[in-house]
């Protein structure tokens, strides 16, 4: 799976996730005139799912972007080193 499909299905479970829980609340606020416990509940894992989503995708990027610049400096000290030899 190409890493652009991924972060499409993620990013798009996520964004689904916060809208049935809008939409869940505002069903249950139209049709009992009060939000159940339940539904705080299953909003909080919606929002907490897709903070998840969101925080480690962008985590894991900047970490990867880290290792690689301290890659390529390793990499051109070592060509230098080699090259002063």
């Amino acid at each position: 799976m190409k890493q652009d499909t991924k972060d499409k299905i993620q990013y798009g479970s996520a964004v689904a996730m916060i809208a049935s829980g809008i939409i869940l609340t505002f069903l249950s606020f139209l049709m009992l005139r009060i939000i159940h416990s339940t539904v705080l509940a299953y909003v909080g894992e919606a929002i907490g799912f897709a903070g998840a989503v969101f925080g480690l995708t962008v985590y894991a990027r900047s970490k990867g972007q880290e290792m690689e610049e301290k890659f390529h400096e390793l990499e051109t000290k070592l060509m230098n080193h080699e090259n002063t030899d």
